[in-house]
């Protein structure tokens, strides 16, 4: 008997529990469930979770791309930035007469990235290169300079710089 007592008196009305629950439970890995299943992303496929991560940071880093040249342009130059395809992304500056293309290759975690001169301004066309794309513990996708991971600002400085702020050759 002096258990029933007990048991009502600690009793949660609300549940079949004999005490009140007082942590919150975490249930973000049935919402990241449902939405990979939504998403048609087999949770045991690893490489189909990396290219779904990948892509989403890729058109994040679009869209970033995108403010970017935006705010260049407040100043008056002639910058733009285009989209082909899900996977390419060309930026054009008529002012420094140097464009860039960056190509996304998903199935080998790279980006690679070109410059080319699309005008008589250009003083010189910087070399262009390859940034890894890495997947994190938290399942976001990174991307990577050699070995050093790059910050969405740190990136976006590596593409742009070249072709918004060239620097001029100097005259002998």
């Amino acid at each position: 008997m002096r258990y029933i007592k007990w048991f009502l008196r600690t009793r949660n009305p609300s549940s079949h529990l004999p005490c009140p629950m007082r942590h919150p439970i975490n249930m973000g890995w049935i919402q990241d469930h449902r939405r990979q299943t939504s998403q048609n992303i087999d949770p045991s496929d690893p490489e189909g979770r990396f290219a779904a991560a990948a892509r989403a940071r890729w058109q994040e880093l679009g869209d970033e791309l995108r403010a970017d040249v935006e705010e260049f342009n407040k100043q008056g130059s002639g910058a733009d930035l285009a989209t082909e395809g899900e996977d390419r992304y060309r930026v054009q500056n008529s002012n420094s007469g140097l464009e860039l293309v960056l190509t996304a290759d998903f199935d080998n975690h790279n980006v690679g990235y070109d410059y080319a001169a699309i005008n008589q301004r250009s003083a010189g066309v910087p070399e262009g290169g390859m940034l890894s794309m890495r997947q994190s513990r938290s399942g976001t996708v990174e991307f990577y300079s050699a070995d050093e991971r790059l910050t969405s600002e740190e990136t976006r400085q590596v593409l742009l710089e070249p072709l918004l702020f060239p620097k001029q050759q100097q005259s002998s």
